[in-house]
């Protein structure tokens, strides 16, 4: 009967190593883009009467169209100032995607090719106007529609009259939801775009997914809007262009891909062992 030796020990070394190099490695990208979302938010709340404006500007708008109090309130002896110190990090966030982005394509940059890791400065500007793209078209398209209609509903006459009284905390998580979520929605082509230009996908995946793409972005909608079917058409509806959009972007890239391939460049090896190559072609033999 044949009898299995014990791993050796300097093997499962030498196969952790790089994984506690990688991790090491993620540590410190997080903790770099965290600190650049710290300072964002720290100059961020030096503004916070600005930013308190600019966030509330779609509901008191719409307040004042319909002639109610435009005020908003805070329950608890810190309610204002926690909204002053959240919508600094939630603006440190948006100010520090750039950074976020850059830490993100650094991590994964070791793990492509040369001519893909040029593609740093285009990834993240591009990235980073797709997500400002969607905070922008929620905060100028999707609230003021979805306020006025969510106030719509309110009685103002008779007898039995039914009012808002928003505060502040729950304005606050409605309009971050929002916010974030469009922001991230619109990244699609961006993530499109880097998984098809390593390979992952292609055009033809996507193509033959397109009806559950449908049904998976009004279920995404449903999920990260409010219960109105006002936000979640108006999110879900994007999410199906820009899936669109994700297949063209795929297509042109995995036909470029495929041509690179068939003229031979595809032999091309990631940045790590191009250079463990270089380092054995320079051993003496």
């Amino acid at each position: 009967m044949a009898t299995t030796s014990p791993p050796d020990p300097t093997e499962l070394e030498a196969s952790r190593a790089p994984f506690m190099e990688h991790l090491e490695e993620l540590r410190w990208r997080l903790l770099r883009a965290i600190i650049g979302v710290v300072v964002a938010a720290a100059v961020c709340y030096i503004f916070h009467q600005e930013l308190y404006d600019f966030l509330t500007d779609p509901l008191i708008a719409v307040l004042k169209a319909r002639d109610l109090p435009p005020v908003l309130k805070y329950r608890t002896v810190s309610g204002a100032f926690m909204f002053h110190f959240k919508t600094a990090i939630l603006g440190g966030i948006f100010f520090g995607v750039p950074l976020i982005l850059y830490q993100f394509w650094q991590f994964v940059a070791p793990g492509l090719y040369r001519h893909e890791r040029r593609m740093v400065g285009p990834f993240v500007i591009s990235a980073t106007l797709c997500f400002v793209g969607g905070a922008a078209f929620a905060y100028y398209q999707v609230l003021p529609y979805a306020f006025d209609f969510l106030l719509d509903y309110t009685v103002s006459t008779g007898s039995h009259r039914l009012e808002p009284d928003i505060t502040v905390e729950d304005y606050l998580g409605f309009v971050t939801k929002l916010l974030l979520a469009f922001g991230l929605v619109f990244e699609m082509p961006i993530i499109t775009a880097f998984l098809s230009g390593i390979g992952v996908i292609t055009h033809r995946i996507l193509l033959r997914f397109w009806r559950w793409a449908i049904v998976l972005a009004f279920i995404i909608a449903a999920v990260l809007t409010p219960p109105d079917y006002i936000t979640q058409v108006m999110l879900a509806i994007p999410l199906c262009i820009l899936y669109g959009v994700s297949i063209l972007i795929a297509r042109v890239l995995t036909l470029r891909r495929e041509r690179a391939q068939a003229d031979g460049a595809g032999d091309e090896t990631p940045a790590d062992d191009e250079a463990a190559a270089d380092e054995d072609a320079a051993e003496p033999k």
